[in-house]
């Protein structure tokens, strides 16, 4: 053990005088490797962060949630029939009550329609693009919300249709000046004056589109009191929470029937509607996040490559270079595994400093890009350690031949040698 750690000090000596005497060549030869582990490295930690982000939204819905509607999702392969799903007829008010009464292994179920792009006002404030969603009373049952201030809608407020709102937080913060609360005052949403019960707290940008910051909600029978819901660009979902422990295929058990048999469908007859599980969106992004990754080794490993090659390189001139001392050395009696260990740790050395130097980067692009990006990236403890692996790896199959090649010379020949 003693004289392992002597050869590691000694390596690092001699690794710092190739770095100083040798400047523009082991930086040449490193380069491959540095590029190599920040092309893995910045690949790996931006599909982490993007899974991560996209695992926060699957959350806060919950894995088993459904959305019954008229249009199935699509993630690529076959065909998508936009043309046969059109003359579908939309769900409706009364298939959601239906449900809601029916489904007995349903946790909470809503109904949800969504009127996009709207400009809302409070006295001279104003904020356009903001998304209107018209909800029932279950709502809150199956999305999980947080609140700022004030509530959701009370049962009452649900079934009579009564002027209020919930806002989201960035709303919120556009709407009313600094130090004013939301809660009670009056703003206009889609024409009409409606009472502020409640401010949603912040939950930051979603891949899956769920955020509530820019969103304001409505209770569902406000909106068809003021607004024609058979009219075009109505077409609501219903979204179902199933109780914990039901499986997916035990509620889609009971969904099918009861939406068949409500819209007289005969046994021959494909269902006219669709019910999507939020799964079918995150198993989609797993398998386009491992083609990504995928690419992005390959990418980096004939990086890699090349710098395993400038790495071998090194070694082999540097065994070239101390030939006289290899000779020296075994003539003092130093044995085949020490001259061969030494060598060996070099390269790693070698492959360890790319290494480092790569992972620098990485945490330097993450940091730029958390600053300027509304988007959280993270360099995870797996991927340094996985990067450091892969150098150190790569460092050994560079650096095995020219220390085996050191190891087996002959210390008479080695010592005359020039």
């Amino acid at each position: 053990m003693l004289i392992f750690f002597r050869i590691i000090q000694e390596t690092f000596a001699i690794v710092a005088a190739e770095l100083r005497t040798n400047r523009l060549r082991t930086f040449l030869s490193l380069l491959g490797v540095t590029i190599g582990i920040l092309c893995i490295i910045s690949v790996l930690s931006a599909v982490d962060s993007l899974r991560q982000n996209i695992n926060k939204g699957v959350e806060k819905l919950g894995t088993d949630m459904m959305y019954v509607q008229r249009w199935p999702w699509s993630f690529g392969g076959e065909e998508y029939a936009w043309w046969e799903y059109l003359k579908r007829p939309v769900m409706t008010y009364d298939e959601y009550r239906l449900l809601h009464e029916k489904l007995d292994l349903a946790e909470g179920v809503a109904i949800e329609n969504w009127f996009n792009s709207r400009e809302v006002k409070f006295r001279d404030r104003s904020v356009r693009n903001v998304t209107v969603s018209s909800v029932s009373e279950d709502y809150d049952k199956v999305y999980a919300m947080n609140y700022e201030e004030g509530r959701y809608f009370s049962p009452v407020e649900s079934a009579s249709g009564a002027a209020v709102a919930l806002i989201g937080y960035e709303v919120a913060q556009k709407l009313f000046p600094s130090g004013v609360t939301a809660v009670g005052k009056h703003i206009w949403v889609l024409g009409q004056k409606v009472k502020v019960v409640g401010v949603i707290e912040k939950e930051g940008e979603s891949l899956m589109d769920i955020s509530q910051d820019n969103n304001i909600l409505i209770p569902y029978n406000y909106a068809r009191r003021t607004i024609d819901m058979n009219g075009p660009g109505i077409d609501p979902a219903v979204e179902i929470k199933p109780l914990p422990g039901v499986t997916a295929t035990e509620i889609k058990d009971q969904i099918i029937p009861i939406l068949r048999n409500s819209r007289k469908l005969d046994p021959r007859e494909p269902n006219d509607f669709a019910i999507n599980e939020v799964t079918m969106a995150s198993e989609a992004f797993d398998q386009l996040f491992g083609v990504v990754n995928m690419v992005g080794f390959f990418i980096g490993f004939f990086s890699c490559l090349v710098g395993g090659f400038g790495i071998a390189n090194i070694m082999f001139v540097s065994v070239k270079e101390r030939t006289n001392i290899i000779g020296i050395k075994k003539s003092l009696g130093a044995k085949n595994y020490v001259i061969l260990l030494e060598f060996l740790t070099e390269a790693v050395l070698l492959a360890l400093i790319g290494c480092a130097v790569g992972l620098l980067l990485v945490f330097v692009l993450t940091q730029i890009a958390n600053r300027y990006i509304n988007f959280e990236f993270v360099l995870s403890a797996d991927n340094i350690l996985f990067g450091i692996l892969l150098s150190s790896i790569l460092g050994i199959i560079a650096g095995i031949v020219p220390a085996i090649s050191a190891s087996r010379m002959d210390p008479v020949e080695a010592i005359r040698s020039k």
